[in-house]
Protein backbone atom coordinates (compact mmCIF):
# COMPACT_ATOMS: atom_id res chain seq x y z
CA UNK A 1 0.00 0.00 0.00
CA UNK A 2 1.93 3.26 -1.16
CA UNK A 3 1.19 6.42 1.35
CA UNK A 4 -1.92 7.76 -0.67
CA UNK A 5 -4.06 5.14 -1.40
CA UNK A 6 -5.79 4.96 -5.28
CA UNK A 7 -9.32 5.52 -3.64
CA UNK A 8 -11.20 5.30 0.29
CA UNK A 9 -14.28 3.24 0.99
CA UNK A 10 -15.80 3.28 4.24
CA UNK A 11 -17.70 0.91 5.40
CA UNK A 12 -21.03 0.62 8.00
CA UNK A 13 -20.97 -2.10 10.39
CA UNK A 14 -24.16 -3.46 11.40
CA UNK A 15 -26.62 -4.36 8.98
CA UNK A 16 -23.59 -3.91 6.35
CA UNK A 17 -20.52 -5.21 6.46
CA UNK A 18 -21.96 -7.82 9.21
CA UNK A 19 -24.54 -10.15 8.46
CA UNK A 20 -27.48 -11.15 10.22
CA UNK A 21 -25.30 -13.40 12.92
CA UNK A 22 -22.98 -10.40 13.29
CA UNK A 23 -19.57 -11.90 11.47
CA UNK A 24 -17.80 -11.06 8.57
CA UNK A 25 -19.23 -12.84 5.29
CA UNK A 26 -15.77 -15.02 3.51
CA UNK A 27 -16.52 -12.99 0.20
CA UNK A 28 -16.61 -9.53 1.82
CA UNK A 29 -12.95 -10.58 3.46
CA UNK A 30 -11.98 -11.84 -0.20
CA UNK A 31 -13.17 -8.66 -1.28
CA UNK A 32 -11.10 -6.29 1.00
CA UNK A 33 -7.89 -8.02 0.59
CA UNK A 34 -8.54 -7.21 -3.02
CA UNK A 35 -8.96 -3.89 -2.23
CA UNK A 36 -5.72 -4.04 -0.60
CA UNK A 37 -3.78 -5.53 -3.62
CA UNK A 38 -5.61 -2.52 -5.84
CA UNK A 39 -4.40 0.12 -3.88
CA UNK A 40 -7.82 0.99 -2.00
CA UNK A 41 -8.08 1.68 1.25
CA UNK A 42 -10.71 0.10 3.66
CA UNK A 43 -12.14 1.82 6.61
CA UNK A 44 -14.54 0.79 8.71
CA UNK A 45 -17.54 3.77 9.70
CA UNK A 46 -19.60 2.85 12.49
CA UNK A 47 -21.66 4.04 15.57
CA UNK A 48 -19.94 1.53 18.20
CA UNK A 49 -16.91 2.66 19.59
CA UNK A 50 -13.02 0.65 18.65
CA UNK A 51 -13.18 -1.64 21.49
CA UNK A 52 -16.29 -3.42 20.94
CA UNK A 53 -14.97 -4.23 17.39
CA UNK A 54 -11.61 -5.02 17.68
CA UNK A 55 -12.29 -8.57 17.04
CA UNK A 56 -14.42 -7.55 13.96
CA UNK A 57 -11.50 -5.12 12.66
CA UNK A 58 -9.18 -8.07 13.08
CA UNK A 59 -11.50 -10.44 11.37
CA UNK A 60 -11.92 -8.16 8.30
CA UNK A 61 -8.11 -7.18 8.02
CA UNK A 62 -9.25 -3.51 8.84
CA UNK A 63 -6.94 -0.83 10.73
CA UNK A 64 -8.99 2.28 10.25
CA UNK A 65 -12.20 3.16 11.95
CA UNK A 66 -14.07 6.37 12.59
CA UNK A 67 -15.97 5.09 15.34
CA UNK A 68 -18.81 6.01 17.54
CA UNK A 69 -20.17 8.17 14.77
CA UNK A 70 -17.20 10.32 13.96
CA UNK A 71 -16.45 11.08 17.14
CA UNK A 72 -12.91 9.24 17.18
CA UNK A 73 -11.21 8.47 13.96
CA UNK A 74 -8.10 5.90 13.80
CA UNK A 75 -6.01 5.42 11.00
CA UNK A 76 -3.81 2.72 10.16
CA UNK A 77 -3.42 2.47 13.96
CA UNK A 78 -2.75 6.00 14.24
CA UNK A 79 -5.22 8.06 16.19
CA UNK A 80 -6.32 10.86 14.09
CA UNK A 81 -9.30 12.90 16.11
CA UNK A 82 -11.34 12.50 19.02
CA UNK A 83 -14.32 14.90 20.01
CA UNK A 84 -15.52 14.31 23.52
CA UNK A 85 -18.57 15.35 24.92
CA UNK A 86 -18.00 18.12 28.08
CA UNK A 87 -18.18 16.49 31.46
CA UNK A 88 -20.89 19.69 32.72
CA UNK A 89 -23.20 18.67 29.66
CA UNK A 90 -22.75 14.96 30.42
CA UNK A 91 -23.91 15.49 34.37
CA UNK A 92 -27.02 17.81 33.52
CA UNK A 93 -27.92 14.67 31.43
CA UNK A 94 -27.46 12.14 34.07
CA UNK A 95 -29.50 14.11 36.36
CA UNK A 96 -32.37 14.73 33.43
CA UNK A 97 -32.14 10.87 32.91
CA UNK A 98 -32.34 10.19 37.05
CA UNK A 99 -35.14 12.68 38.18
CA UNK A 100 -37.04 13.37 34.62
CA UNK A 101 -37.15 9.95 32.44
CA UNK A 102 -35.49 7.25 34.25
CA UNK A 103 -34.04 6.28 30.82
CA UNK A 104 -30.64 4.25 31.83
CA UNK A 105 -27.51 5.39 30.27
CA UNK A 106 -24.47 4.23 28.65
CA UNK A 107 -20.94 6.17 28.44
CA UNK A 108 -18.50 5.38 25.95
CA UNK A 109 -14.90 6.21 24.85
CA UNK A 110 -12.68 4.27 22.85
CA UNK A 111 -11.02 2.39 25.31
CA UNK A 112 -13.52 1.59 28.05
CA UNK A 113 -17.90 1.08 27.95
CA UNK A 114 -19.86 1.64 30.96
CA UNK A 115 -23.72 1.80 31.84
CA UNK A 116 -25.46 3.47 34.65
CA UNK A 117 -27.15 0.94 35.75
CA UNK A 118 -28.41 -3.07 35.43
CA UNK A 119 -31.71 -3.67 34.00
CA UNK A 120 -34.23 -4.72 31.18
CA UNK A 121 -33.11 -2.37 28.87
CA UNK A 122 -29.51 -2.93 28.99
CA UNK A 123 -29.91 -6.57 28.94
CA UNK A 124 -32.30 -6.04 25.67
CA UNK A 125 -30.14 -4.05 23.94
CA UNK A 126 -26.67 -5.39 24.60
CA UNK A 127 -28.62 -8.95 23.90
CA UNK A 128 -29.41 -7.46 20.91
CA UNK A 129 -26.18 -6.82 19.55
CA UNK A 130 -25.02 -9.87 20.65
CA UNK A 131 -22.34 -8.52 23.48
CA UNK A 132 -21.87 -9.14 27.53
CA UNK A 133 -23.15 -6.63 29.38
CA UNK A 134 -20.51 -3.51 30.29
CA UNK A 135 -20.04 -2.89 33.67
CA UNK A 136 -21.93 -0.40 36.07
CA UNK A 137 -20.31 2.94 36.50
CA UNK A 138 -22.36 6.22 36.56
CA UNK A 139 -19.48 8.53 37.55
CA UNK A 140 -16.88 7.25 34.80
CA UNK A 141 -17.88 10.54 33.20
CA UNK A 142 -15.98 12.28 36.23
CA UNK A 143 -12.58 10.01 35.50
CA UNK A 144 -12.55 9.54 31.43
CA UNK A 145 -13.13 11.40 28.84
CA UNK A 146 -16.34 10.32 27.01
CA UNK A 147 -17.06 10.74 23.32
CA UNK A 148 -20.22 9.23 23.15
CA UNK A 149 -22.96 7.91 25.25
CA UNK A 150 -26.33 6.18 24.71
CA UNK A 151 -30.04 6.20 26.17
CA UNK A 152 -31.10 2.70 26.61
CA UNK A 153 -34.38 3.39 25.38
CA UNK A 154 -37.13 2.26 23.31
CA UNK A 155 -38.78 5.71 22.64
CA UNK A 156 -38.42 8.81 25.10
CA UNK A 157 -35.61 10.70 23.24
CA UNK A 158 -38.21 13.60 22.27
CA UNK A 159 -37.52 14.69 26.01
CA UNK A 160 -33.41 15.45 25.61
CA UNK A 161 -33.50 16.75 22.00
CA UNK A 162 -35.40 19.97 23.42
CA UNK A 163 -33.56 19.82 26.88
CA UNK A 164 -30.24 19.81 25.07
CA UNK A 165 -29.05 21.34 21.80
CA UNK A 166 -25.50 21.19 22.22
CA UNK A 167 -26.23 17.50 21.32
CA UNK A 168 -27.29 15.01 18.40
CA UNK A 169 -29.58 12.20 19.06
CA UNK A 170 -29.71 9.44 16.49
CA UNK A 171 -31.57 6.17 16.93
CA UNK A 172 -29.22 3.39 15.74
CA UNK A 173 -31.34 0.50 16.86
CA UNK A 174 -34.80 -0.28 18.12
CA UNK A 175 -33.37 -0.50 21.79
CA UNK A 176 -30.89 2.42 22.18
CA UNK A 177 -30.38 6.61 20.71
CA UNK A 178 -26.60 7.09 20.05
CA UNK A 179 -26.06 10.60 21.86
CA UNK A 180 -22.68 12.83 20.74
CA UNK A 181 -21.74 16.58 20.36
CA UNK A 182 -23.77 18.60 17.97
CA UNK A 183 -22.95 17.95 14.31
CA UNK A 184 -20.86 15.50 14.80
CA UNK A 185 -21.28 12.34 12.50
CA UNK A 186 -19.82 10.05 10.38
CA UNK A 187 -19.30 12.51 7.54
CA UNK A 188 -17.36 14.89 10.35
CA UNK A 189 -15.01 12.08 11.25
CA UNK A 190 -14.45 11.23 7.70
CA UNK A 191 -13.57 14.69 6.98
CA UNK A 192 -11.01 14.99 10.02
CA UNK A 193 -9.47 12.35 8.44
CA UNK A 194 -9.34 13.20 4.98
CA UNK A 195 -7.68 16.53 6.16
CA UNK A 196 -5.04 15.45 8.71
CA UNK A 197 -3.95 12.35 5.95
CA UNK A 198 -3.88 14.96 3.21
CA UNK A 199 -6.39 12.67 1.34
CA UNK A 200 -8.91 15.17 0.07
CA UNK A 201 -8.62 14.39 -3.72
CA UNK A 202 -8.70 10.87 -3.04
CA UNK A 203 -12.18 9.60 -3.96
CA UNK A 204 -14.75 8.22 -1.86
CA UNK A 205 -16.87 5.45 -1.40
CA UNK A 206 -19.60 4.51 1.47
CA UNK A 207 -21.81 1.61 2.20
CA UNK A 208 -24.48 1.93 5.03
CA UNK A 209 -28.27 0.76 5.80
CA UNK A 210 -29.14 2.92 8.63
CA UNK A 211 -29.85 6.55 9.62
CA UNK A 212 -26.56 7.08 10.89
CA UNK A 213 -25.06 6.75 7.31
CA UNK A 214 -27.33 10.02 5.93
CA UNK A 215 -24.68 12.07 6.60
CA UNK A 216 -21.83 10.16 5.34
CA UNK A 217 -23.69 9.25 1.66
CA UNK A 218 -23.95 13.62 1.19
CA UNK A 219 -20.31 13.50 1.75
CA UNK A 220 -18.74 10.95 -0.08
CA UNK A 221 -18.52 10.62 -4.12
CA UNK A 222 -20.17 7.53 -4.49
CA UNK A 223 -22.61 6.06 -1.81
CA UNK A 224 -24.21 2.18 -2.16
CA UNK A 225 -27.44 1.45 0.19
CA UNK A 226 -27.45 -2.27 1.14
CA UNK A 227 -30.50 -4.01 0.06
CA UNK A 228 -31.80 -4.23 3.83
CA UNK A 229 -31.47 -0.22 3.97
CA UNK A 230 -33.89 2.03 5.16
CA UNK A 231 -35.50 3.81 2.50
CA UNK A 232 -34.23 7.38 3.17
CA UNK A 233 -31.30 5.90 2.88
CA UNK A 234 -31.55 4.21 -0.26
CA UNK A 235 -33.00 7.09 -1.83
CA UNK A 236 -29.74 9.09 -1.37
CA UNK A 237 -28.11 6.06 -2.53
CA UNK A 238 -26.10 6.06 -6.65
CA UNK A 239 -27.16 2.90 -6.62
CA UNK A 240 -28.36 -0.20 -4.33
CA UNK A 241 -26.53 -3.76 -4.05
CA UNK A 242 -27.91 -6.76 -2.72
CA UNK A 243 -27.96 -7.60 1.46
CA UNK A 244 -25.84 -8.17 3.86
CA UNK A 245 -26.36 -11.75 4.07
CA UNK A 246 -26.10 -12.29 0.07
CA UNK A 247 -22.55 -10.86 -0.77
CA UNK A 248 -24.30 -7.11 -1.31
CA UNK A 249 -20.72 -5.87 -0.54
CA UNK A 250 -18.48 -8.40 -2.59
CA UNK A 251 -20.78 -7.60 -5.48
CA UNK A 252 -21.24 -3.75 -5.45
CA UNK A 253 -17.49 -3.44 -5.31
CA UNK A 254 -17.19 -5.75 -8.54
CA UNK A 255 -20.02 -3.85 -10.21
CA UNK A 256 -17.90 -0.20 -9.21
CA UNK A 257 -14.61 -1.62 -10.76
CA UNK A 258 -12.97 -1.29 -7.09
CA UNK A 259 -11.79 -5.57 -6.97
Amino acid sequence: MTSKPKAIVFFDLDGTLLTRDVTVASSTIDAINHLYENNIMPIIATGRTVCEVQHIMQQAKINSIVAMNGQSVFYQGEHIFSNNIDKHVIERLVDFSKTQTNIPLAFYNDKIMRISELGEPAEIFYHYLKQSIPPVDNDIYRQEPIQMMLLLCQSGEEQYIKQFPELNFIRNTPYCVDVFNHGGSKAFGIKKLLENKGFLDVPTYAFGDGLNDIEMFKMVDHSIAMGNSVEPLKQLAEFITDDNNHHGIANALKKLGLI
